[in-house]
């Protein structure tokens, strides 16, 4: 898989919107969104900003998808990676995330934080990343971190 990179500031944006968002108690997610063809993660936005109700039944249901890929052409972005939270340390994917991908084509990239995103400091080496490879198939990557950027790859 081609390496991306997130800003630390970015990074730590998004896990303290996810902690936010699901308050403890319910998964949460978002899109880490790129310029198109590259491979940098510019802007984090969050599911609910696109469909509140999408953590109504404590998983992710998003009902968004419109009013969100509106939004990716009018800022001329495009999709690098999602990211969910889950409820324990467990980071695998369940079988509902791996039958319902939240963008289906083929290399998408899908992160999955612990602890509902609510411990202190997450890294993402705490998470998993997973690529989706087509037929609900996936494919399981490490992390690495360095001291600018952290490297999915």
């Amino acid at each position: 898989m081609d390496k991306f990179s997130i800003s630390v500031f970015l990074w730590f944006k998004l896990i303290v919107g996810l902690r936010k968002r699901g308050e403890g108690t319910r998964e949460s997610g978002g899109f880490l969104l790129c310029k198109p063809g590259k491979r940098k993660v510019v802007k984090v936005v969050f599911y609910d900003q696109f469909d509140e109700t999408v953590s109504a039944t404590g998983i992710i249901q998003f009902k968004g998808a419109a009013a969100f890929f509106e939004y990716l052409a009018n800022e001329n972005l495009e999709v690098l990676a999602d990211i969910h939270s889950h409820p324990t340390t467990n980071t695998q994917q369940s079988d509902s995330d791996k039958r319902h991908p939240m963008i289906r084509l083929k290399g998408h990239i899908a992160i999955i934080a612990p602890n509902y995103a609510k411990d202190l400091f997450i890294f993402p080496k705490n998470c998993s990343v997973y690529k989706f490879l087509g037929n609900f198939d996936w494919k399981k990557f490490e992390v690495a971190m360095s001291p600018i950027h952290l490297n999915l790859f």
